[in-house]
C-alpha cells in the first residue's frame, strides 16, 4: 500500500510541474525551448535565459 501511495504521490507532483511554470512572482515562465538548452549548464540559469531574450528579440 505504501508503494501505491507513493507511486499516486509521485504522477501528481510530477504533473504539477510539467503543467504550468511560474516564476517567484507567480506569472506564467516564458523560456523559450532553445534558451533552456542553452543555458543548461550555465552557472546562473536566470541571467542566461534573460541574456538569450535580448539576444534573440523577435
Amino acid at each position: 500500500m505504501k508503494k501505491l501511495a507513493t507511486i499516486c504521490t509521485a504522477i501528481m507532483l510530477s504533473a504539477s510541474f510539467s503543467t504550468s511554470a511560474f516564476i517567484l512572482t507567480g506569472q506564467e515562465a516564458d523560456l523559450p525551448e532553445e534558451a533552456v538548452k542553452q543555458c543548461a549548464t550555465a552557472k546562473n540559469f536566470t541571467v542566461c535565459v534573460n541574456n538569450y531574450k535580448q539576444v534573440h528579440k523577435k
